[in-house]
């Protein structure tokens, strides 16, 4: 993927795992707060968080993915493969203050329910700040930013919409994936859909 590519699918897809050097996991929501800045939030007593102080670390971030049984290729011979997109953020992570994390917070309700910034009868100021000092910011300056796309795109345009049409009539999940998969090709890799010589 481009890095266009991938900040489009990050605007999609903002739920990633976050991996630190010591092989410890979370799970987490994450705003780019600026162009090469990702913040995202840990419950305080997170023991990830001694991982992220100055340290390099790892966002993963998995998009739609489906499992391709070779009888959904036309061509022969094939072999099954499991098609998906995803897109990995290297960064260093600093952890916030309390102002710094006060205003994240402020930028993540803003991209998620934004409505919820003034309603002060649904999050009174108390119960934020109560709320806040359950939890800790963590800053990542991003040093690298890659997408891994296998989308089938190598294939034929007919074995290609074959699988989609095989994989919409399918599980809601598959279905999801097929959608994906061909709004993205027509979008950024269209000649691998109308211009194949096999497909005419």
């Amino acid at each position: 993927m481009t890095a266009e590519e991938c900040r489009h699918f990050l605007s999609s897809y903002s739920f990633g795992s976050l991996i630190t050097a010591d092989l410890q996991i979370s799970h987490v929501p994450f705003i780019f707060a600026q162009e090469n800045i990702v913040e995202i939030h840990l419950a305080s007593g997170h023991p990830q968080l001694t991982s992220l102080k100055g340290e390099m670390c790892l966002l993963n971030v998995l998009g739609p993915h489906a499992f391709i049984p070779t009888h959904y290729y036309l061509t022969k011979p094939a072999v099954p493969t499991w098609n998906y997109a995803s897109v990995n953020l290297k960064g260093i992570a600093t952890l916030m203050s309390s102002q710094q994390l006060s205003l994240s917070l402020d930028k993540m309700l803003g991209v998620y329910q934004p409505e919820l910034i003034q309603d002060k009868q649904t999050l009174p100021d108390e119960f934020r700040q109560k709320l806040m000092s359950a939890i800790t910011g963590v800053k990542i300056d991003l040093r690298e930013m890659n997408g891994k796309l296998k989308l089938g795109q190598h294939r034929s345009a007919a074995d290609q919409g074959n699988v989609f049409e095989q994989l919409a009539k399918g599980s809601e999940e598959n279905r999801c994936y097929a959608r994906f998969a061909q709004d993205w090709l027509a979008t950024y890799r269209p000649s691998v859909l109308i211009t194949d010589p096999a497909a005419r």
